[in-house]
């Protein structure tokens, strides 16, 4: 049986009685996150805290550079035979951290542990149009669908497609990802050192294949700094030198601050309200209603989010993924019907839903500012429908248990009855978050739709559009799921962030952009000149 990696976690967290690691050398550069990690394994690696410190350990077949075009990796390169047959031609000059050659089993191994549903990946809603993963050729992958899928040529420069040492995965496979176990990798650094909720250390890896790297740091050091006076106060210090977690309402102090700078980028992200359908009260339609039409998006906008991201609305990302077909979503965003803000219309909803005179309710939300702001809003505007709002404030790493599907209640289902929590698309495609957050194959443990939403034609709809390429045809599919969602009304897509990443400007050379989550590499730093 698969034991539960928050037990290893925190038995592995328990039993660590070490101090932290010993750096006496100045060669080190320092990332500030604003949560503990998950775990240092790259089928848990799906958030902006993990994710920065994986990609420095274990790599993918194929990455996203700074236009977010795909290059080849650890696959020197790729061809989609036909629709349906990816073959990728893997390096043969690739060495783990420890000096062990990485071999095609070491490849097959590690992508096909998204499959397996003992895992619990959370990249496994990617793999779901996968038929097999195997060795054709000394050193050529083939991947197989089961049906055409446009997104797939992405997956492979996801965390879904790094690679570990499988001999090291058999030999710490009750801790593998933990303090205790740690990870191994062919990626530019090595895992020294995890003291949970403080610091991971990472080493450079003196048997790194790619010759042509020649790495600026010796020693990455991350730091968990969940205050975000603390983290801001770390780097106008200089005590940090780079953070991907800005706190939004410290952007005009930390932007002021000589010998800093703050990147904005823009994102396909979306800070949402999930409600779970799953229970009641909001299996009711017309509670769900009642809630969207409660809400005035333009006030979250003007008096909370400001200049760190785009006001929402009724699809799950701005204008930053029409990118395929820009006019027709833009002429779509004008003629769709879908529920507005209006507090009368509210009223009717509730008074024709199973709740005509309010409830009392929870929404989970993490510790950050932002959203604490946003959800105090939603509290006094649901008040005005007599819903009382209980906060539940959790740590960022129980937060993502939540939105995932890890943490249930005595029936099996979700413990929250809302949640305030945020997606960002895995690919540059509109299915990026539409698909994720909305088809009903992610409602499970590991599953990112956090509002429980299953609807038969939605999905149907969704795997139909996976298989098409014409823009066109695949908008106009994408346009129908959003029509019958809008109805339903599972999610309120409560703005559109852009990312800020603050760093000192002693460095450059970093990718920062809507793909960092995958590819934030600190092998490419270089000082400023």
């Amino acid at each position: 049986m698969k034991k539960s990696l928050f037990v290893l976690l925190a038995a592995a967290s328990a039993s660590l009685m070490i101090t932290s690691t010993a750096l006496a050398e100045d060669n080190i550069f320092t990332i500030a996150l604003d949560s503990e990690i998950v775990a240092l394994d790259p089928i848990y690696a799906y958030d902006f805290t993990t994710n920065p410190v994986v990609d420095q350990i274990t790599e993918g077949l194929l990455y996203f550079d700074e236009e977010n075009q795909l290059q080849p990796l650890l696959a020197s390169s790729w061809e989609a035979v036909d629709d349906v047959t990816y073959v990728y031609q893997i390096r043969d000059d690739v060495t783990f951290s420890d000096g062990t050659p990485m071999t095609m089993d070491d490849v097959v191994f590690s992508i096909n542990r998204n499959l397996d549903p003992d895992t619990g990946s959370y990249l496994n809603w990617l793999f779901d149009p996968v038929e097999s993963i195997e060795q054709t050729g000394d050193w050529e992958l083939t991947v197989r669908l089961s049906a055409p899928n446009i997104n797939w040529q992405y997956v492979p420069a996801t965390t879904g497609g790094h690679v570990i040492s499988k001999a090291y995965y058999e030999e710490h496979e009750e801790d593998f990802g933990t303090p205790e176990g740690g990870l191994l990798g062919t990626g530019p650094y090595v895992y020294d050192s995890w003291i949970s909720g403080q610091e991971i250390v990472l080493k450079k890896n003196e048997n790194y294949w790619d010759t042509s790297v020649e790495l600026l740091k010796d020693t990455l050091v991350f730091k968990v700094i969940e205050e975000d006076s603390t983290r801001v106060m770390a780097l106008q210090n200089g005590d940090v030198d780079f953070t991907p977690n800005t706190p939004f309402d410290m952007l005009d102090t930390l932007r002021s601050t000589e010998g800093l700078n703050v990147k904005d980028s823009d994102t396909g992200n979306v800070t949402y309200l999930a409600m779970n359908v799953a229970r009641a009260p909001f299996s009711d339609g017309n509670v769900r209603k009642a809630v969207t039409a409660a809400i005035d998006l333009e006030t979250i906008q003007e008096n909370i989010v400001g200049d760190a991201g785009e006001v929402g609305g009724f699809l799950p990302n701005n204008a930053t993924l029409f990118a395929a077909d820009p006019e027709d979503w833009a002429a779509y965003v004008e003629s769709a019907e879908h529920v507005t803000y209006d507090l009368e219309k509210a009223k009717e909803y509730l008074a024709q839903s199973d709740y005509p005179d309010g409830f009392s309710c929870t929404l989970v939300l993490p510790e950050t500012s932002l959203r604490y702001s946003i959800c105090l809003y939603i509290q006094q505007a649901l008040a005005e429908l007599n819903i009382d709002v209980e906060l539940v404030m959790v740590s960022m790493d129980e937060h993502t248990a939540y939105q995932m599907g890890q943490i249930l209640d005595e029936e099996g289902n979700r413990d929250y009855d809302m949640l305030i929590g945020g997606w960002g698309a895995d690919y540059p495609d509109m299915a990026g978050n539409i698909e994720p957050l909305l088809a009903g194959y992610n409602t499970g443990d590991g599953g990112s739709n956090a509002s429980m939403y299953a609807n038969d034609e939605v999905d149907a709809l969704l795997r139909q559009a996976s298989q098409i390429t014409d823009p066109a045809e695949r908008t106009s599919l994408l346009s129908q799921v959003m029509d019958i969602v809008n109805q339903d009304c599972p999610y309120i897509f409560l703005t559109y962030p852009s990312w800020q990443f603050t760093y000192s400007d002693d460095y450059t050379g970093v990718i920062m952009n809507s793909s960092f989550c995958w590819n934030l590499f600190f092998k490419d730093l270089k000082y400023a000149e």
